[in-house]
């Protein structure tokens, strides 16, 4: 069977069954594991599949953001443990852009008391808790507001985004793969992209649970993205993969507390 013969097949065995381990898809096309994996690495290189713990799925696609309600509750100690990691790539006198979401919310409440730093962000939520505790510059880069995520986007957005230079860039994204990160909207593509044309420095801060989705618009390249954090949930599959890349990549474990930051890199 020659290889498009084969990721046909383990493409038909996803429809069929939702997800399937390695040793069922080596048995199933009688071939090695190396040539199994070959073949998921071409068709993860695609975005028609995404490695999961043991074996492999198809993407999941998502159609809408969940609100900011609904994040706050979801993954806290992943959301912790990735904010204590990336306050330290945070030096005095940068320039800071905090992208809307609940694990950069995480990171704003450890840099607050930080003094010499000038804060940018589309969130209110993280505005509002800069505004308080810091006596930093702050500005918040308004525009269309996205009521269900308290927070503006589109190309007002985009544009104030686009006025600074930019030191270091937290990202967040509710979907990522090999290819990149992905959005449902066209007001949230402008603004993910003028964070990355803004930044010198670009960092993806996403939990694990984040990769193997897909939304309807290719955002960011993940080749584009400096640095990614993340928890130690990811498959090893994706982490190699994304070590192949060249992408340097930091995984925490949001078992271990703050006194032992519990982080490590691949």
């Amino acid at each position: 069977m020659i290889p498009l013969e084969r990721q046909r097949a383990i493409l038909q065995m996803l429809d069929d069954q939702g997800s399937v381990s390695i040793n069922n898809l080596v048995e199933a096309l009688d071939v090695s594991h190396m040539t199994v994996r070959r073949d998921i690495h071409r068709l993860e290189e695609l975005g028609r599949v995404v490695s999961v713990l043991g074996g492999v799925s198809r993407p999941e696609r998502l159609a809408l953001d969940q609100s900011h309600i609904v994040k706050e509750g979801l993954k806290q100690a992943e959301k912790l443990a990735i904010a204590r990691v990336a306050v330290e790539r945070v030096q005095p006198g940068n320039v800071v852009f905090l992208d809307a979401g609940t694990t950069t919310l995480a990171i704003a409440h450890r840099l607050a008391p930080m003094p010499n730093l000038v804060f940018i962000t589309n969130d209110l939520s993280i505005a509002l808790s800069l505004s308080e505790p810091s006596t930093n510059e702050l500005y918040f880069a308004g525009g269309a507001l996205d009521r269900a995520n308290l927070s503006s986007d589109g190309s007002l957005t985009a544009r104030m985004i686009a006025q600074f230079n930019v030191d270091v860039a937290f990202t967040s994204t509710s979907s990522f793969d090999l290819r990149g990160t992905s959005v449902p909207t066209d007001a949230k593509l402008a603004v993910k992209r003028a964070i990355k044309d803004s930044a010198a420095r670009t960092i993806l801060v996403s939990d694990s649970s984040k990769y193997g989705r897909v939304a309807n618009l290719h955002a960011v390249k993940l080749t584009d993205i400096d640095e990614i954090i993340t928890d130690s949930g990811l498959a090893d599959s994706a982490v190699e993969k994304i070590q192949e890349l060249g992408i340097p990549l930091t995984l925490v474990d949001p078992h271990i507390d703050s006194t032992n930051e519990g982080k490590f890199q691949r």
